[in-house]
Formats: C-alpha cells, structure tokens, sequence
C-alpha cells in the first residue's frame, strides 16, 4: 500500500504493520519518516533493532537468517534494511519475495532506500513489499510549496512571520529543509515566540551569509578556489553538519553530470533553459561545465558517495579535510593530483 509522507502519522496510529518501505533522497523529511516509524514500532513490541547495510558483496542470505533467529531476551524484532541504490539485484530481489511470503509476527522490516525509479516499481520485489505492507515515497518540497512548509514548522514553534518575512526566508532557504530546519531554530533562538518580521530574517540572514551553503556550492563552481576554503571553514565553526554539505553538493554535480552529457546534442543557452538554471547562478554553471568533462563530474559524484561512507563511520578518515579536497577540485584547484578508483560504477 503506498501512502503519502501526510498519511503515516495516521496511518502508524490506525493501520500499523511490520512491513514499511521508505524510499527517497531527501534527508530531513526522510529520517523525519524513520524516526516515527521507528518510535511506533517500539510501542509495538519491536524493541530489538537490526541493522543491515547492502552493498555489492552483501549476504543475502543474513536476512531470512536474521529473521529466523531468536532473540535473547525474547522481545520482537525490527531488522532494518538499508538499499543506499534501490536496486537489490536478482539476489536480493528473490530474498526479499521470499521475505514477505515467511515474514513472521515478531519481526518488523524497515526498508529505507534511495529515490524509487518507476522502473523498480514495476519489479517483483517492489510488488511483493507494496501487497504486504507499506510504502512511503519522500519527495522535495517543489518552490510553491516551501511558504506553506515553512509556515507550518513556524507554527510549531508558535512563530507567526509576516508575508515579506516568509518570501525572504523562501529566498534564503532556497529548497534545503536541512538549512531550513537549522535557519528556524536560530530565529527561534534569537526572536522567541510570536510575531517575526522580515527585520528578524535580515539579521539571521546577515549573521549566517557569510557561510551559506549553498554559497559553497557557487563559489566551487566559480572556480575561486581561496573562498571556497574560507566558507567552509566558517560552516565547520558554525557547527554545520557535514551531511548537511554533501547533500547539497550531491544535489548540484547530479545535476552537472545530466548537463555535462547533454552538452553534446545541445548549445549552452538550450542547457540553461532546459535544467531551468537561475539567471543569477548560469554564470557559475557555465563556468563549471566548461572546466570539467562528463567523467570528471562522474567521479565527483563517486567521491561523494565515498564520503557519506565516512560520515556513516562505515570508512576511516577526517570528512572535512576530504571536503576541501573535493570542493577545491571543483573549483579546479586540486592540492593534489585525483587518485581514481580503478573499476568504478557511475549512476
């Protein structure tokens, strides 16, 4: 059974299961999702939790298995299972059917993948999970709906902010809820309860401008390599998570490896119109695109997935020092010559 990310309050309340499938790429709405599924199936019994991370030489073979066992103090058990790609392979595919055929009553599965292509929807396996349970897709919040988003997280903080002061936090959020959530709690901090008028957000804004994020990602892509280190020293002294950083570079080189492929059928004003640049941002886009080939952005994005790794604990190393290795690479500006990896899969 599919159901919106609106439905799963409701639906853990009145209709809970011990099968949920949670698909998606965006972060605060997606972990936002695990968190209360994971609160509910505790008051369900599912006290016992299990994590398995899939990767290329995963046993699937440990799911039946985990599934099977019994647990030492006797309590339930949520194995969740972690599919970073949404692609479990024939393996996988035939061991999670045979799953939700033998799924017993003390066992909980939690899925939680990457975006569902409509493609995987149509397989056996994404079929089996939607007739045994329940399947939650987390999409971004689109432009015309961040007022709206932003309105109703302020509401719960008891902030009511006037009509300019709402457009200017839409600007200065500009699709990020990691950035968003973090910019609400400061103006809380700052402002309290109540009325919060677009002077408040001019003086969080003033104060963080500096070191935005998404600043990060421009001046990479601008090639001015001596900025891009100050900002991201001044993300790190702010206590800015380091997920939050690589969510948005993902979210930008994804973007830039579609563009830097399509380049070859299409000219540069075409590309801008067709990915739906900003005007204020086709500058730096085109100056990135013409600084790295097609494979270049393709092994960023395998950097990136390396560093979330890292950030998982699942690979050693210091995650900021990797970031300023990759954004000034970006920028063109690498400190030392690009080691690849010898076979990689890009997607």
């Amino acid at each position: 059974m599919n159901i919106s990310l609106q439905q799963l309050e409701n639906n853990l309340k009145q209709h809970f299961t011990n099968v949920y499938y949670v698909a998606g790429d965006e972060p605060l709405q997606k972990e936002q999702a695990l968190k209360a599924i994971r609160q509910s199936a505790s008051e369900h019994g599912f006290t016992e939790r299990v994590v398995l991370d899939v990767d290329k030489q995963f046993d699937w073979g440990l799911l039946l298995a985990e599934s099977q066992s019994m647990s030492l103090f006797g309590d339930k058990r949520l194995i969740e299972l972690r599919i970073p790609t949404a692609k479990p392979g024939d393996k996988g595919s035939r061991a999670l059917v045979a799953f939700m055929a033998e799924c017993p009553d003390d066992v909980m599965l939690l899925i939680v993948s990457g975006k569902l292509e409509k493609q995987q929807q149509k397989s056996k396996w994404f079929k089996a999970i939607d007739a045994k349970g329940v399947c939650l897709q987390i999409w971004p919040i689109e432009k015309a709906q961040l007022p709206h988003w932003i309105s109703q997280r302020m509401a719960k903080l008891k902030m009511q902010p006037t009509s300019d002061a709402l457009t200017l936090l839409c600007d200065r959020i500009e699709g990020n809820l990691l950035a968003a959530e973090q910019a609400l709690e400061k103006l809380f901090l700052m402002n309290g309860e109540g009325q919060v008028d677009i002077e408040a957000v001019r003086d969080l804004v003033s104060d963080s401008a500096r070191y935005n994020i998404f600043q990060l990602v421009d001046t990479s892509l601008n090639g001015d390599a001596s900025q891009v280190v100050k900002i991201l020293d001044g993300l790190r002294a702010e206590g800015v998570e380091p997920v939050i950083i690589v969510w948005a570079l993902v979210r930008e080189i994804r973007t830039l490896v579609s563009m830097s492929l399509a380049m070859q059928e299409q000219s540069i004003e075409q590309l801008m119109k067709s990915f739906r640049v900003w005007a204020k941002r086709q500058n730096c886009v085109k100056s990135a695109l013409s600084r790295h080939k097609p494979r270049q952005w393709q092994f960023f994005l395998w950097q990136l997935s390396e560093l979330d790794k890292l950030n998982k604990g699942l690979k050693a190393g210091n995650i900021w020092h990797e970031l300023i290795q990759l954004v000034l690479k970006i920028a063109g500006s690498p400190l030392m010559p690009a080691q690849r990896p010898r076979q990689t899969a890009y997607s």
